[in-house]
């Protein structure tokens, strides 16, 4: 077979093993105790001291970055595009340009932020006091950081210089794909920060101020503490992922999800457009178990305890992203950790979790026909996670790591089974054979990745689809990694 010829169905060679992760799960989790010894220490002081989220946060972000860059050496890796063995050269004129490009990146989001009155009531004052607290710290610090990061990079051109020269005039010297592309990623950052930051602060209060004093068998105040500390755990790890997103740790974002339908069925499932479709088309809450299951406390402590090792999965697929996390985006492959056995282990445990807390097959009101409506309610809710896991393999595809992974999962995932279904087995329309073997020889020699070139890079090297168009990705060597899931929303109590 030529070197370039697409086949289909993956490279039968993908049996060999299963691609490295991006992240070390091990080392993550490393994290996860520290953030529990300081919890420990907060429930400890008589009274609150009003940091206490950027205390949980560095708990988070200082460990794994420090071991990240210890033992994982992810500085060094192609994939940051940076050559720390070249002589540091930064240009002045090129830093100068990046930093307009970067204006002109944030200054549309600010004005919206100013402008709409969704962002100007009182839920999100905990961002807003944030950021009026660390303005100058921010204002110091992204000129120097891009000015340190300019001087080690092998290609300095990137899309902030591309967009500073599109404002100066010089329309050739930019890629729309790559410009697009940071638009993507920012839009992603505008979105889901504010509502992370903000959920995050009510959740760690929560779970600091929690009052245990009066659980007992009786009651499911143990289990309320448990639920409330691991969708806890979940945000703090979401929202330090989309603050720690920098190319010298090489947890940048290097592609956004191109297409409008990834991003509809990804909005489906937070406010403002979920408390819409779930008040007026898909309402499934009627009941809770623990009041189903009250006159058994036994079996309602079995039914608990199930409930809380499916989003105990779930937490755990977010943990493994370690400072990487964000929705929609690409910020490397993951390969251990619950990804180890299944592609999607957030959908898959968070969605069994809901029909069991929520319970809606019961029969509450007497009429079989309200239980069908809301377990067919429910139904759609998992379909849409179906259609997220399926925009995101398709973005995904791009990359031929996530080819070998997807592919080796077929064959090595706990629920292969499903496979005999086709709509659950993973078929890569086309994939470049030397790319996809590359990456085979180089999980089963314990190599790592060879790095990936941007977009526009990606379609000067014959990528059909770099472009970004809805047609079936190619799982090429023109799109950097990704991540295998973009989390689903936040609010415990609903998708």
């Amino acid at each position: 077979m030529p070197n370039d010829a697409p086949f289909r169905g993956g490279p039968p060679e993908a049996k060999l093993g299963c691609p490295p992760s991006a992240t070390n799960f091990g080392l993550n989790s490393i994290a996860v105790l520290i953030v529990v010894g300081t919890i420990g220490l907060l429930r400890a002081r008589s009274k609150p001291f009003g940091d206490e989220v950027l205390v949980l946060c560095g708990a988070v972000a200082i460990p794994i970055i420090a071991m990240d860059v210890v033992f994982l050496k992810v500085h060094r890796r192609p994939s940051t595009g940076l050559d720390w063995d070249q002589i540091f050269a930064p240009d002045f004129g090129r830093v100068l340009t990046k930093l307009l490009g970067l204006f002109l990146v944030l200054a549309p989001f600010a004005l919206f932020y100013w402008m709409t009155p969704e962002y100007n009531g009182s839920f999100y004052d905990p961002l807003y006091r944030f950021l009026r607290r660390f303005a100058l710290t921010f204002a110091i610090g992204a000129p120097l950081y891009i000015f340190m990061i300019d001087g080690q990079m092998r290609q300095p051109k990137d899309a902030y210089w591309q967009l500073g020269r599109v404002a100066l005039g010089r329309w050739r010297d930019a890629s729309k794909t790559d410009i697009a592309n940071l638009y993507r990623t920012w839009l992603v950052k505008a979105y889901f920060v504010p509502i992370m930051f903000v959920w995050l602060n009510g959740s760690a209060r929560n779970v600091v101020s929690f009052d245990l004093g009066t659980a007992s068998w009786a009651n499911l105040r143990a289990y309320d503490f448990l639920y409330d500390f691991i969708f806890f755990v979940d945000l703090l790890f979401c929202t330090v992922g989309y603050a720690m997103s920098f190319r010298v740790t090489d947890s940048h974002v290097r592609t956004a999800e191109p297409t409008m339908l990834g991003w509809a069925v990804a909005l489906f499932c937070y406010p403002p457009f979920y408390n819409l479709m779930s008040r007026q088309y898909v309402p499934y809450d009627s009941a809770f178990f623990g009041r189903w299951l009250e006159p058994h406390p036994a079996l309602r402590w079995a039914w608990a305890i199930v409930v809380l090792g499916l989003i105990t999965i779930y937490v755990l697929a977010t943990i493994a992203f370690g400072v990487r996390f964000s929705n929609l985006t690409h910020r490397g492959i993951l390969t251990n950790g619950p990804y180890r056995y299944t592609k999607h282990p957030a959908y898959v445990s968070k969605n069994l979790s809901w029909w069991l807390v929520s319970v809606p097959f019961l029969l509450t009101d007497g009429n079989p026909l309200s239980s069908l409506k809301r377990c067919i309610a429910l139904g759609i809710i998992n379909f849409m996670y179906f259609m997220r896991a399926k925009t995101e393999e398709r973005h995904l595809s791009r990359d031929p790591i996530y080819v070998a992974y997807a592919t080796w999962m077929n064959e090595n995932g706990v629920l292969r089974f499903l496979n005999r279904v086709p709509i659950f087995r993973y078929e890569p329309r086309v994939v470049l054979a030397h790319d996809a073997l590359a990456v085979i020889q180089q999980a089963s020699s314990e190599r790592p990745a060879t790095p990936a070139a941007s977009p526009s890079e990606a379609m000067a090297v014959g990528d059909p689809f770099a472009g970004y168009s809805s047609r079936p990705p190619a799982a090429s060597g023109g799109d950097p990694p990704g991540v295998s899931r973009e989390t689903p929303e936040k609010s415990p109590k609903s998708p």
